[in-house]
């Protein structure tokens, strides 16, 4: 059963959508989770081609299934060229299979609505409105959003003489006997060759848990810290803790890194805690998240050519974990560009083309990361 939202409804929800995905939907399938009157977040998902028309509906109702309390759907679509295109509605056959597959699934289809470059229109009741409507119904006309979903992964290089600053502190980490996990706990920790590296080796060695909460603390990003934490996200082991501490916290950290440890003394038991790394465990905090997004990017600016697609890669799951596998597929390539060998961009690769989604994206309700739930894209 479809019913349609009264007009004033439709048009703040189509105005907010960009605000809650960060970016214009342009060229997107977008469908909203309702629950009684609350929406519960938002998924986006690009338009297919002709013959991908049912493939997509049927991933999209999948997704909306494993929303818990989601008892009905508004449907939007939003094409770069006209809402009514002489035949009729754009995309009418998606909209109408979203409905079939949603009808299959128990929820009830709340509205289904169009927006092209001409105006917006329901698809239920065709009649074109203009575009002025939404922009004056935007909640915040003064926000700077992403002009496309793709927008926003680029990440510009920083000055040559910046970069070789960071190189050189990087040499003398890699020059040092172990790698950065076995270094927590096998010993010797000897000194850098580099006093600024050493100075942030030793405040590693103190608390290299504690180093994860000051990583993208302060104010500009000094070579030696730069250097340090390429070092430590090109180390996978480790690289894995740090991910769990900046997803769950430090608690979650140690027993992620006590359990790499039996890993690599090849005594492992499968671990008997939530996953980061692949998406378990409650939502973490979005703010947090983008926090340690910013900080990676800010690695990748600086990262020479062999660190790079570490950090690329790290970019990529902290795009996928806060629910945006879009920048998370544009993040692998561009690591697997830069070495073919990287296996965490490759994993990234593989769970963004098979719409493998972090488990917490499917907890809207959830309050520590409640800007989250907005995106799915």
């Amino acid at each position: 059963m479809t019913i349609t939202l009264e007009h004033a409804s439709a048009v703040r929800l189509l105005a907010g959508l960009p605000h809650q995905l960060g970016c214009s939907p342009r060229g997107s399938l977008v469908l909203v989770p309702v629950s009684g009157r609350a929406t519960l977040g938002a998924l986006r998902l690009d338009l297919p081609r002709d013959d991908d028309t049912d493939q997509i509906a049927e991933l999209a109702i999948g997704y909306l299934e494993r929303v818990p309390d989601a008892e009905d759907l508004v449907t939007t679509i939003w094409t770069d060229g006209p809402a009514l295109d002489g035949a009729g509605v754009a995309y009418e056959a998606l909209a109408l299979a979203v409905a079939e597959r949603a009808e299959a699934a128990g929820l009830r289809v709340a509205g289904e609505y169009c927006v092209g470059d001409d105006g917006w229109t329901s698809y239920g009741r065709p009649a074109l409105r203009p575009l002025a409507e939404l922009a004056e119904a935007d909640p915040d006309p003064a926000a700077i959003l992403a002009r496309h979903p793709r927008e926003g992964a680029d990440v510009p290089r920083a000055e040559p003489a910046d970069r070789e600053e960071v190189a050189r502190q990087l040499v003398a980490l890699e020059e040092l006997p172990t790698d950065p996990f076995r270094r927590l706990w096998e010993g010797p920790r000897p000194e850098a060759a580099v006093a600024e590296a050493s100075a942030e080796l030793r405040a590693f060695d103190a608390d290299p848990l504690g180093c994860a909460d000051e990583a993208f603390v302060g104010g500009d990003l000094e070579a030696s810290r730069a250097a340090l934490w390429m070092w430590i996200l090109r180390c996978p082991a480790l690289r894995d803790v740090m991910l769990t501490a900046w997803a769950g916290g430090t608690d979650e950290a140690r027993r992620a890194c006590e359990w790499q440890q039996e890993w690599v003394a090849g005594c492992a038991e499968p671990p008997d805690f939530p996953v980061r790394l692949a998406g378990e465990g409650s939502r973490p905090p979005a703010a947090r998240l983008r926090a340690a997004l910013a900080f990676s990017r800010a690695l990748v600016a600086r990262a020479p050519r062999t660190h790079i697609a570490a950090c690329l890669a790290v970019c990529g799951w902290l795009s996928w974990a806060l629910g945006n596998s879009t920048h998370a597929a544009e993040y692998a390539v561009r690591a697997l560009e830069a070495d073919e060998r990287c296996t965490f961009a490759a994993l990234i690769q593989t769970m963004t083309e098979r719409g493998i989604l972090p488990g917490w994206a499917f907890d809207p309700a959830a309050k520590d990361a409640s800007e989250l739930a907005g995106s799915f894209t």
